[in-house]
């Protein structure tokens, strides 16, 4: 049975995902280096954050963020076309970052995650979230553009895009470290 914290897990990684997906395509368009494919692909970060923490719950958010937006986009394809998508974009990068948590004998708190490990690990994600969705596309038709440009692009714009997001979290981060300590000083001098 799905607890209410997890339905809301599920759903907000759904709606940001959603959501980071439209300023992809209606805001930041310009980056796009291919069709589909952008040098900076902001929903990469959501995606990567939801694998990590969210794990498993996480991904199901993104599987339905995905949906949402092939739903909204109108993006054509059937069931099985979208869920061998969703095997290889979504499912393989989330199998093998847990491969590498497990190896590493990470703690579900993620507390001794280093910098290292991060950047590993989105590199990971990064690589085969763009081979699997690349052999998806050029195993469908031929897409009129070279494999390895694409490969290339792809994994560019989703480490890019895993980036900025982990780059948001340590502002917020600290941020809230900041108001905490700040809270804290405040209540001790009455």
């Amino acid at each position: 049975m799905i607890s209410a914290a997890n339905l809301i897990l599920i759903i907000s990684f759904a709606v940001s995902y959603f959501s980071l997906f439209w300023v992809q395509v209606n805001v930041l368009g310009e980056f796009d280096f291919l069709p589909m494919v952008s040098i900076l692909f902001l929903p990469a970060g959501i995606k990567f954050l939801a694998m990590l923490v969210g794990r498993h719950w996480g991904v199901v958010g993104i599987a339905l963020g995905k949906f949402l937006v092939d739903t909204y986009f109108g993006y054509p394809g059937n069931a099985m076309d979208a869920a061998t998508h969703i095997v290889l974009w979504l499912v393989l990068p989330y199998v093998c970052l847990l491969a590498y948590l497990v190896k590493k004998d990470t703690k579900q708190t993620l507390d001794d995650i280093t910098t290292y490990d991060l950047v590993v690990l989105a590199l990971i994600v990064s690589l085969t979230s763009s081979l699997g969705t690349q052999f998806y596309f050029f195993g469908m038709h031929e897409p009129g553009y070279p494999m390895l440009k694409a490969v290339w692009s792809m994994t560019i714009g989703d480490f890019s895009g895993i980036l900025v997001a982990l780059g948001l979290v340590i502002v917020v981060r600290r941020l809230m470290t900041w108001f905490a300590d700040r809270q804290t000083k405040s209540t001790t001098l009455r």
